[in-house]
């Protein structure tokens, strides 16, 4: 008998092996652990436990949190915004669509689209989300230039609100692109009645997963998780992110438990890495860091001047003294995405040539004028001041102006654009339409480029399903912008994230528009 139970036991226990071992997908959440009762005998779950408060660094300045305007043109806008809004379509990490604001959406031309909308849905303020909000945020973006959302929706010609949950849109052209650029971090459904009450604050209230308490210009943002949110529920109740501008001193928090997530010097990251108190992320961006030239102005409109540059800059030598080693040097002479699509890698890359660019630039009008280079971010002043000691080794009296980002947007926007040179990192998405926001009137072009014929070929690649012949348009695009060179590529960036242990959750796109929507922290 005493062999018959032992055997029976046996075979439990290889049954609950053989279960426990069984697969399945991961989630953003780790799985609740399992827990012997008093007696010892029969196991629980238990729910694991998170900190109330997550700490996050951000990498620029915020002064507005508003969508319509163009001061509030951060490069952490993406961050808050996956925090505190939804678009109709949400984009994912991988490059497929799911549903968000919309539930169903479809075209049969790419110019009439038509949307569901989710039910159920409530702002932040209390009232419901209905297409109403939908018509209003695409009203008010029209009206809204040198911002991300009046780029991407001032190409709808009209609308039609069916009933309070379904909208149809018309394009005044065809995109095939449309559903991306409604999905972009920066073009939330933001709502009719919170600017109509409150004009200065009416661009705090979402419908995302957290709220706005509180915001400290320049310093931090305050919010709190969302109780009423329609999607999964925050693991948090409190998320900070702050402005931190001093290396040493961010770094110092991040050790001390005060960042739960914060940026990582590349030099640093060995370190960080090989200690057990934290979790170290890392990504390679398809942002593209770039030195552009004001077209507008006599030396660097000179393409004698620009070609100089281009002879005399070392990528590899930005790449290890402003990145510690740490990247990608673009592969190709044009100004594109890391892994944007319809990249043409046979333009060549411009190599340091010291003779050359001495012989360019004897012939451009250059007459020892101090040329400003400026830059905001740590990694771009760095980047500017190795172009500047290049730029010298030729000849050309170079200064670097280092200023904030709000500064940034206020001085060289595509109507007044000061600066003589500007190094910094260009948001690149998957599609080659992203170009755009380069090649065309935008506050993202801060080489204020124009020329008519790329102009054309773009709006001309936006109506062309076809993909072989939409990537004859975007080659067509990159070989006049190579020969027009209003941008040298440089570098696309290694970033890497420093945590706490037991710190995730988060999705880190390569956009660098992360979210961290269900980020935790395990105590």
């Amino acid at each position: 008998m005493k062999k018959i139970v032992c055997m029976a036991l046996c075979l439990v226990l290889c049954i609950g092996l053989l279960y426990g071992c069984g697969g399945g997908g991961t989630t953003n959440t780790p799985a609740p652990s399992a827990q012997p009762t008093e007696t010892g005998t029969t196991p629980t779950t238990k729910e694991p436990e998170y900190h109330d408060t997550i700490n996050l660094y951000i990498a620029d300045k915020v002064a507005i949190i508003d969508p319509f305007n163009p001061g509030a043109a951060s490069s952490q806008a993406g961050i808050y915004s996956h925090l505190l809004f939804d678009t109709l379509v949400y984009y994912t990490v991988d490059g497929k669509y799911e549903p968000c604001l919309a539930t169903e959406w479809s075209t049969e031309d790419n110019v009439h689209f038509n949307f569901k909308l989710r039910e159920g849905v409530k702002y932040h303020n209390g009232e419901p989300f209905t297409a109403d909000d939908v018509a209003f945020t695409i009203d008010r973006a029209k009206g809204a230039q040198g911002t991300q959302i009046f780029d991407r929706l001032n190409q709808v010609e009209s609308y039609e609100i069916v009933n309070d949950h379904e909208i149809n849109i018309t394009l005044k052209s065809p995109n095939v692109d449309f559903i991306f650029d409604v999905s972009y971090p920066y073009v939330p459904i933001m709502n009719r009645d919170a600017y109509e009450k409150d004009p200065e604050k009416g661009g705090w209230v979402g419908t995302g997963p957290f709220k706005l308490d509180n915001l400290i210009p320049n310093d931090s943002i305050i919010l709190l998780a969302n109780d009423d949110y329609w999607g999964e529920k925050a693991l948090c109740k409190k998320f900070v992110l702050r402005h931190i501008p001093e290396e040493t001193t961010r770094l110092i928090m991040l050790e001390n438990g005060e960042f739960t997530f914060a940026d990582l010097p590349s030099i640093r990251v060995p370190e960080f890495e090989n200690n057990p108190k934290y979790e170290v992320y890392s990504y390679v961006m398809d942002n593209c860091n770039y030195i552009a030239f004001n077209m507008r102005k006599p030396i660097t409109g000179d393409k004698n001047f620009r070609l100089a540059v281009a002879y005399a800059i070392d990528r590899e030598a930005i790449l290890d003294i402003a990145f510690d080693g740490y990247g990608k040097i673009v592969d190709s002479g044009t100004f594109w995405g890391n892994n944007t699509a319809y990249k043409n890698r046979n333009l060549p890359l411009i190599q340091q040539d010291l003779d050359k660019a001495k012989e360019y630039l004897a012939k451009s009008i250059y007459n020892g004028e101090t040329i400003e280079i400026y830059a905001h971010l740590a990694h771009t002043i760095k980047t500017a001041e190795v172009v500047m000691a290049q730029l010298r080794d030729i000849g050309i009296n170079a200064e670097v102006r280092k200023v904030d980002g709000p500064t940034m947007a206020s001085i060289a926007t595509f109507e007044n654009n000061n600066c003589d040179i500007i190094v910094n990192s260009g948001a690149w998405s998957p599609l080659a339409s992203s170009c755009k926001s380069y090649f065309t009137p935008s506050n993202s072009n801060r080489a204020c480029y124009v020329n008519p014929e790329v102009t054309a070929l773009i709006d001309q690649a936006a109506a062309t399903p076809d993909g072989e012949e939409r990537q004859k348009l975007y080659y067509k695009i990159q070989e006049i912008v190579y020969e027009d060179m209003p941008y040298l590529g440089t570098i696309h960036m290694q970033l890497f994230i420093g945590a706490q242990k037991g710190a995730g959750g988060a999705v880190y796109f390569p956009t660098n528009n992360h979210d961290y929507g269900r980020a935790y922290w395990l105590k």
